[in-house]
């Protein structure tokens, strides 16, 4: 089966939507799209590099903040190979969810500033995790 997995699919997927969005002129929207890109792909290198299935992570997240687990258990994964992964993830991941609340939840008007800072981070945490756990 050469069909791309699902989760995975859904991350690139909302890079597309998030380059569309920017066309439109909807920048808060795009930020929403970036973020989960990130998360998704987050998800999926969980699933499929650290045996951590889809089922675990959602039976693990019943009654913890999602997007927490996610992220810390990633951050802890990269940095058992290197510590500055780690570091640099946490950077990144941080930066997209503040701007991520911002734009989903503030009454600020979101910048293309904001914008391109937002997809500047997530195309670094996405770079990060293809090339350290060599996915296609």
């Amino acid at each position: 089966n050469c069909k791309m997995p699902i989760v995975k699919a859904k991350s690139e997927e909302n890079i597309i939507a998030a380059n569309l969005l920017v066309d439109n002129g909807k920048l808060a929207s795009s930020i929403h799209c970036l973020y989960y890109s990130c998360f998704q792909l987050s998800k999926y290198v969980l699933a499929h590099y650290e045996g951590f299935s889809y089922d675990i992570q959602d039976r693990e997240t019943k009654s913890v903040d999602s997007h927490f687990y996610i992220s810390s258990h990633i951050s802890d994964k990269l940095s058992q190979k290197n510590r500055f992964y780690g570091i640099d993830y946490n950077t990144y991941h941080s930066t997209l969810k503040m701007l991520r609340k911002r734009a989903d939840y503030s009454n600020e008007e979101i910048t293309e500033r904001d914008v391109a800072r937002a997809k500047d981070n997530a195309e670094k945490l996405n770079k990060l995790l293809t090339e350290k756990y060599g996915i296609l």
